[in-house]
């Protein structure tokens, strides 16, 4: 999937919202659908927000934009229980930032950049920006970022958490595809379930975190997946 308004640095507006939400709801329907990989058009991933629209930040703009069941883009991005990978270039603002955390693996280009600008603004990161922000790079840095809008480039997201890999700006694509690649070809009951135990265990004690992946281990032990997977292993061959 590719935001596509990069005349307005792929700004989040309505209609690009519901492009979103909706495109989301067709892959997760779509059981050929084994991984998703969200980009962007031009020379910026996402500049947050598009403040010139008169709507942006009203309570009816905000529901559209955070309510999955409204076909919210940003939350059905983070509600997808499939893989999501996205390849961010230039600069993540706002919005953009928080589309980001809501993938499981994000890869940037060399110039991508980061900024949280809601503050300044007289209001807050809230799709995202504050709680997932600090589930992924700790409090120190997610009170710098939000409090302070403090722009980071590349290199710092990568040391922080913020993402996973740093890539040339033209090798971007390719490893995007790599990733989705390695992605898809893992079984997708334990690629589901094993996304579903990350995602869920920062919200629990550790020792109800380990139950749970016991259950979800258990489940797995009899699927045709599983054993199809241990035999060609065993075998030495493809599965």
């Amino acid at each position: 999937m590719t935001l596509n308004r990069p005349d307005n640095l792929n700004a989040v507006n309505a209609e690009l919202t519901r492009g979103v939400g909706s495109a989301f709801g067709r892959a997760v329907a779509d059981p050929a659908v084994r991984v998703v990989v969200l980009d962007a058009e031009g020379r910026a991933f996402c500049a947050g927000a598009d403040l010139k629209d008169p709507n942006t930040h009203s309570g009816d703009d905000l529901l559209a934009h955070l309510e999955p069941a409204e076909g919210g883009g940003l939350e059905a991005v983070a509600a997808c229980p499939k893989p999501v990978v996205v390849a961010a270039q230039g600069w993540c603002v706002g919005a953009g930032v928080e589309l980001v955390l809501a993938a499981d693996i994000a890869v940037v280009a060399e110039d991508a950049k980061f900024f949280l600008p809601q503050v300044a603004l007289g209001i807050v990161p809230g799709a995202g920006g504050m709680s997932r922000l600090l589930r992924k790079v700790g409090p120190t840095w997610a009170h710098r970022l939000v409090m302070l809008g403090e722009k980071v480039p590349a290199d710092v997201a990568l040391r922080i958490g913020l993402v996973s890999e740093i890539v040339p700006r033209d090798a971007l694509a390719q490893r995007a595809a790599e990733i989705a690649e390695t992605l898809a070809a893992a079984p997708p009951a334990a690629q589901r379930l094993a996304k579903e135990s990350l995602l869920q265990a920062a919200d629990l004690p550790l020792a109800a975190a380990l139950r749970v992946d016991q259950y979800r281990l258990f489940m797995l032990s009899d699927t045709a997946e599983k054993k199809e997977r241990h035999a060609a292993f065993a075998a030495e061959r493809s599965a």
